[in-house]
């Protein structure tokens, strides 16, 4: 580490997660790390901002946030587990479904006459006559980059054979002597805290192997804004991040391919989707106009892009195509989930809600198409939350209360069955489902207040006598060595993304005329893993038969991988974004009004001071 580096930055480099919600901006607290031993002089004095998000520890010892500790000498430190940064495979649900493999590139073998062959002609003639006999076309197009790159390759002047890869049937994007019959792709799904990457065979429309990761520009922030903010403040950290994000892609790629026993240069087609922020960043276009008024994107059609200029490890010249933007906060990621939906979904009021740190929703209604974006909060992402953290191992994700009064939790389990089963805290379905448990109970009032402490045994009071959390597992039985609560601040931020959601959701209703939803799609990891009794039971959506909210899994990846298999999938999701009508939320007067009404914890609004 450079001397009078923060801690948190350099321990990041050095490959050791640390968690950074707010991005390293001292504003969290959730960066905590405890100071074994320390060299004179080693670290300054906390800051009084610093000492007020450092929690009292009864048993002693010196803690930090490693934000704002600036190192200037050797130092021992331990990471509590509620501060380490997830290293595990995240989980990305993906739904196996049958796509016509009607791939952009294809791969054709064919024999180049010899160069003695009359009329004597250049190796580029040659080729460009045989591939479009090859392909019956009347003619081909061989940039000369491709051409380049053959002409490296051992025995390129003498090959008769030559394999070409070839794009809509007329632009040639690489060759290789021989014959080489794999023909492969891959779809990538970019989240802000994770991402997914499918390896697919293209000729047969079959996924080869699956790889996810965590997105490494967490380091900057569990969220887009703050992101946005570094770049703002130093524009050199949009390559930072951009190479961070690459980086990561390829090194899951190459996994994959390994598994596969897949070459990279088998791999000649890519399709990535994202939110517009991490294609903003993917294309190295500063993010920060999607951080302001108007909140508009600084291109918003589709790229096709070399996947060279990318940096992507697989055929350079291969083209990756990157989905199209509809707004600030509509982006790729949304077109593509609504690739995954059939006709019906188009016949009647259908609602599709991908639900996060922002909560993007699209109403369907008689073949029209609106959408708009909630800003919902951290908090189901498990940020925020006192004892919050990633969807991980050892994050407790549902919550229930026996009739007994019992509460009874199930959490994420380990890769290795025989590894620590007790919870580190969290995840935000852990969240939600906490939320709806105490409600039905009656722990938490619908106004989101905590019971009074005589009303149950792990009720805690505050010095004022009041309920301000609910422990629902006991320091004994935590991995941490601390209770593991619901806080009622943690109440109130599910309240506040809830009616930020909800009042989205009504406005966009009431724009087109819909008084009843037919069906609600949950798209997203998040939203794989709700349980829709629970966001039913606090109004995260309006009243409908259970049975009609419906998870469709990770749909921005099952659409990203419909575009790569299906070239036909690419020009639809154009026409999906000039056919989408976005509703913007900033300054309208009835949001406020909506808002306030469904912070209850309700299905439908309620005076919550009755």
């Amino acid at each position: 580490m450079r001397d009078g580096e923060r801690l948190l930055f350099g321990a990041w480099k050095c490959g050791i997660g640390i968690k950074s919600i707010c991005g390293g901006r001292g504003k969290c607290g959730s960066c905590i790390v405890q100071i074994d031993a320390a060299a004179p002089d080693a670290l300054g004095a906390p800051s009084a901002a610093e000492a007020a998000l450092l929690p009292a520890h009864p048993q002693g010892g010196t803690y930090r946030l490693a934000c704002l500790c600036e190192v200037r000498g050797a130092l021992t430190i331990s990471i509590p587990p509620e501060s380490q940064a997830v290293r595990s495979t995240p989980r990305k649900p993906f739904t196996v479904t049958a796509v016509a493999a009607r791939p952009t590139a294809t791969r054709v073998t064919f024999d180049i006459d010899a160069p003695d062959t009359a009329p004597p002609r250049a190796l580029t003639t040659r080729i460009e006559q045989a591939a479009a006999s090859a392909l019956g076309a009347r003619a081909v197009e061989l940039p000369l980059p491709v051409l380049a790159d053959f002409s490296c390759v051992p025995g390129f002047d003498t090959a008769r054979e030559v394999t070409a890869t070839v794009l809509r049937d007329r632009r040639i994007v690489q060759l290789l002597p021989g014959r080489h019959s794999r023909n492969c792709g891959v779809a990538v799904d970019i989240g802000t805290t994770s991402f997914v990457v499918f390896l697919c065979d293209l000729a047969r429309g079959q996924i080869l192997a699956m790889r996810t990761a965590i997105n490494p520009q967490a380091m900057y922030g569990e969220d887009v804004i703050s992101r946005i903010t570094h770049i703002q403040q130093d524009t050199a950290l949009l390559g930072n991040m951009r190479k961070l994000l690459v980086d990561e892609i390829n090194r899951v790629l190459i996994e994959a391919c390994a598994e596969a026993e897949v070459l990279p240069d088998d791999v000649v087609d890519a399709v990535l989707v994202g939110n517009p922020t991490m294609q903003h960043i993917l294309l190295g276009l500063n993010p920060q106009p999607l951080g302001r008024t108007p909140y508009l994107p600084v291109r918003s059609e589709g790229v096709d892009i070399r996947a060279c200029e990318l940096g992507l490890a697989i055929a350079p010249q291969a083209e990756a195509y990157v989905f199209p933007m509809v707004s600030g906060y509509i982006g790729g990621d949304t077109l593509a989930a609504l690739l995954t939906r059939a006709a019906d979904f188009y016949r009647g009021a259908q609602l599709l809600v991908d639900v996060g740190t922002n909560g993007e929703v699209v109403l369907a209604h008689n073949g029209m198409l609106s959408a708009t974006s909630c800003a919902t909060g951290p908090v189901y992402e498990g940020a925020h939350i006192r004892c919050g953290m990633r969807a991980a191992p050892g994050a407790i994700e549902r919550v229930w209360v026996q009739a007994d009064g019992a509460i009874r939790w199930a959490a994420i389990g380990e890769a290795n069955a025989a590894g620590d089963k007790r919870p580190i805290g969290l995840c935000g379905s852990g969240v939600i489902s906490a939320v709806s448990a105490g409600v039905r109970a009656r722990l938490i009032g619908r106004d989101g207040a905590l019971a009074p402490p005589a009303t149950h045994r792990q009720l805690h009071a505050n010095s004022e006598g009041e309920s301000d959390e609910l422990v629902l597992v006991r320091a004994p039985y935590a991995r941490t060595g601390r209770d593991i609560v619901l806080a009622q601040q943690d109440i109130r931020a599910v309240q506040l993304g809830k009616a930020a959601l909800r009042a989205g959701v009504e406005i966009l209703l009431a724009e087109s005329g819909v008084t009843q939803l037919d069906c609600v799609y949950l798209a997203g990891t998040f939203g794989n893993h709700l349980q829709p009794e629970d966001i039913l039971e606090i109004g995260l959506v309006p009243p409908l038969p259970v049975q009609r909210v419906r998870s469709i899994g990770n749909a921005a990846g099952d659409g990203a991988r419909a575009a790569l298999l299906d070239r036909h999938q690419r020009r639809r999701a154009a026409r999906l974004a000039q056919r989408l009508s976005v509703l913007e939320l900033s300054g309208r007067g009835d949001f406020q009004d909506l808002f306030v009404m469904h912070t209850a914890l309700s299905p439908a609004p309620v005076a919550i001071l009755d």
